[in-house]
């Protein structure tokens, strides 16, 4: 796989950018006048990048056709963050990373994060303006709450002793729910087999740090944002969601009931607002305080 998967043509494509792997859901960006859509994923995206495999780069690919069919009309990009991040690497350097991959576009992009794909985005938008043109926080706050904090920091000391299952297991129990939770569950077993530490491992613990060292609750992109966010969220709290919202001047969608499986178990109430949002005529009043 290289850079030149970026400019293959179809309706579907998997390929590289600024060493961004990445799942294409829609014509190449060139082809259309519409924004593209991208999608910024979450702490365990090193563990299993999008095009690691056909059958998860399948899994990752739904989303984005469940986002055109539901009338998003660009191009929907899901990313990975590159492999081989240095020790010590933050999530604004991570935005940082993110620009190089939307400078490859002639147009901005709209932004959607999701989890602590929502802290590098934010940084992204803050700095890059002029590469964003919405941005949603989805299922992000500007930090982690008090429990998030705790989970990650759990998840970490199981990836030093090597437990990959058991923090694979513990990612399906915050993304699902019901008999799709059973499944996920069952594909992971394997890990339990895995022995020494994966260099995948190295990329997670990088990202685990910078999800623990992350506050980006003075810096207000000076672009559109939406933050979406549930009651029920293992990362945040709703208060949590709430306060991000209140500084950006953005709307804030409170998903009751629901907390990180809203993306994937409940994708028409995730889905409703941010298409709207995205979709919708351009919103005046933009934030005018810009944090460096």
């Amino acid at each position: 796989m290289n850079d030149d998967a970026w400019d293959e043509d179809g309706p579907f494509a998997l390929g590289r950018r600024a060493d961004h792997p990445f799942v294409r859901v829609g014509p190449p960006a060139r082809d259309v006048e519409a924004s593209p859509l991208v999608v910024v994923t979450g702490l365990n995206d090193p563990l299993l990048r999008v095009t690691d495999t056909l059958w998860f780069a399948g899994c990752v690919a739904s989303l984005g056709v469940r986002l055109r069919h539901r009338g998003y009309p660009g191009p929907v990009y899901l990313t990975s963050r590159p492999a081989g991040l240095p020790a010590g690497h933050t999530t604004r350097a991570m935005g940082a990373d993110l620009a190089r991959f939307l400078a490859g576009f002639d147009r901005p992009a709209n932004l959607l994060g999701v989890s602590m794909g929502g802290f590098v985005a934010h940084h992204c938008a803050v700095d890059f303006p002029d590469r964003v043109e919405r941005l949603v926080l989805g299922l992000a706050a500007a930090r982690l709450s008090a429990h998030g904090r705790a989970r990650v920091e759990r998840w970490r000391e199981w990836a030093a002793r090597g437990e990959w299952g058991r923090i694979y297991r513990a990612g399906c129990d915050a993304v699902a729910v019901g008999p799709l939770r059973v499944a996920m569950r069952a594909a992971t077993y394997p890990y339990d087999r895995l022995t020494g530490y994966p260099p995948a491992g190295l990329d997670f613990d990088v990202s685990a740090v910078a999800c623990l060292g992350h506050d980006a609750s003075e810096r207000v992109p000076p672009v559109p944002t939406l933050v979406v966010g549930g009651t029920e969220d293992p990362f945040f709290t709703a208060a949590e969601f709430e306060r991000t919202a209140r500084p950006l001047g953005a709307p804030f969608e409170r998903l009751d009931g629901l907390g990180h499986e809203a993306v994937v178990c409940a994708g028409e109430r995730f889905d409703r607002p941010v298409l709207s949002f995205l979709t919708g005529p351009a919103r005046t009043g933009r934030p005018s305080k810009r944090q460096r």
